[in-house]
């Protein structure tokens, strides 16, 4: 047999060539394998295959050579367990997939007569890790798609999903919210047939709007509708959020914060009129005295009526105050914050007395400001109310009590602070006082509701901040500590 042709060609190609009879008597070892194996052609020449290489299923490849050669046929030889004929170890590579290389084996009869055929061994190492990692990257996207899948219909959302505004997917909570029996019936429709104008456009925040269904029932729904694209496909995603019985319990909590106000406005006008009454009781009492026992004159008189004048004016113009005060504000209008301070001063100047609490008021004349004036008395009354328990619980009546009003012009913010010397608030508690049903009093004295409705107030009606804090103020060159709160209010005026 010649194989100097032979050996020029099959040592110049890129991949393994063995020329092999069917008792796997090894005839030619080519330079590719020598290079691959480490094992030189001088030393398996004329050996078995399976002496260098015991792993090789040796009867299943005589049976693919010996079939070849019936055959004169090329065949295929798929290793059962590896993926590999010859276990060839590859260089050490900190990513690879593989530890051995990957080979593609076709089996090819050379000479019949000498029952000789040529094994040529391609390298499918590359191709292999790219397979491997695509069906790693398959299955991923597949664990990711069935984790998106569970996450779509776990969440409290209802999601609908349009593409060129026809329904396209929807999750098993839109079903149930809008009333639809099947997810059929639901991608039947198109985006005008939810009846909401909020979808003809995007977003940034979430609406609140009422949704029609189609039994004609109706609900109080959070929405929001965003542009992605997924796959490469443009969609909208609208997502719907049922606050029905949020909105109920919004209505409740708001009708009890207006009874509780009502019921402190309530509880101040019996403060600040039982002295003025005591005072015209007296007066009138005493001038009937006077008159039965012949001590009335002209003079006595003449005072008594104008006392008991200037009691009833008095308390006519503090009818008027609190009827201002309980007047719902239906449109911001510009006032004088130092003329509003000093009229809620004037609701609650009796029960400030009674706890014998002075009042250091730093305020600038000259501020006003364009918003709801009748609002942001309720908000400082309740915080002063506040104030003054907490100086009532915590210091003795030789205590000197302080509460200091400060209100100052930075650009277009104003800010309001009031600061009493009650010690502060517990660190512990400091960040609930603004939760709604808090309350650090006895169950009969609070409701929990003032400071609540004093942070929805200043925050959402006024579109302001407040802030609470612990800290300390110098009065009458004494160092105190209580509770400061601090508003900040924009003025556009």
């Amino acid at each position: 047999m010649k194989t100097n042709k032979f050996d020029v060609i099959c040592n110049t190609v890129d991949n393994g060539i063995i020329l092999i009879n069917k008792n796997l008597e090894v005839k030619f070892w080519n330079r590719w394998l020598e290079i691959r194996t480490g094992i030189n052609s001088k030393n398996i020449i004329n050996k078995n295959l399976k002496d260098f290489f015991p792993q090789i299923d040796d009867k299943k490849l005589t049976r693919k050579i010996t079939t070849a050669l019936k055959l004169n046929s090329s065949t295929f030889y798929t290793p059962q367990i590896s993926k590999f004929l010859l276990n060839i170890e590859l260089s050490k590579v900190a990513d690879k997939v593989f530890n051995e290389m990957q080979q593609s084996i076709t089996i090819t009869p050379y000479d019949i007569e000498n029952e000789l055929a040529i094994v040529y061994i391609y390298d499918t190492t590359i191709l292999s890790e790219i397979n491997y990692k695509l069906k790693e990257i398959k299955e991923e996207v597949e664990e990711k798609n069935e984790e998106l899948k569970l996450l779509f219909d776990t969440t409290m959302e209802a999601i609908i999903v349009f593409k060129d505004n026809k329904i396209k997917d929807c999750n098993q909570i839109a079903l149930d919210l809008l009333n639809f029996t099947s997810k059929e019936s639901l991608l039947k429709k198109d985006i005008h047939d939810l009846n909401l104008d909020i979808l003809e456009k995007n977003h940034t925040k979430p609406i609140e709007t009422t949704i029609v269904r189609e039994d004609k029932s109706s609900f109080k729904a959070l929405v929001n509708i965003k542009n992605a694209t997924i796959k490469s496909q443009s969609l909208r995603i609208l997502t719907i959020i049922d606050i029905t019985d949020i909105k109920r319990k919004e209505n409740l909590l708001s009708e009890q914060t207006k009874l509780a106000a009502m019921g402190e406005m309530l509880g101040n006008i019996a403060h600040q009129w039982r002295q003025p009454l005591n005072i015209i009781s007296i007066t009138s009492s005493s001038t009937k005295l006077k008159k039965e026992i012949g001590l009335l004159t002209d003079k006595m008189l003449i005072d008594a009526l104008k006392l008991i004048s200037e009691t009833t004016e008095h308390l006519s113009n503090t009818i008027d105050v609190f009827k201002d005060f309980l007047k719902e504000d239906k449109e911001k209008y510009l006032f004088n914050l130092t003329q509003n301070i000093n009229n809620n001063i004037s609701l609650i100047e009796t029960i400030l007395n009674e706890n014998h609490i002075r009042l250091d008021l730093n305020l600038d004349n000259d501020i006003y400001i364009y918003n709801f004036a009748n609002e942001f008395s309720q908000a400082l009354i309740n915080i002063l109310h506040n104030a003054s328990d907490a100086i009532d619980s915590k210091l003795k009546e030789s205590d000197l009590r302080i509460i200091k009003i400060t209100t100052k012009q930075i650009n277009d913010e104003v800010i309001i602070e009031i600061i009493d010397n009650a010690g502060g608030i517990d660190k512990e508690i400091i960040n609930k006082i603004f939760e709604p049903y808090f309350t650090t009093k006895h169950k009969y004295q609070g409701t929990g509701l003032g400071l609540y409705m004093t942070h929805k107030i200043i925050q959402t009606s006024m579109k302001g901040k407040i802030f609470v804090c612990n800290d300390k103020f110098i009065f009458e060159d004494q160092e105190y500590q209580g509770a400061l709160f601090r508003i900040t209010l924009k003025n556009n005026t």
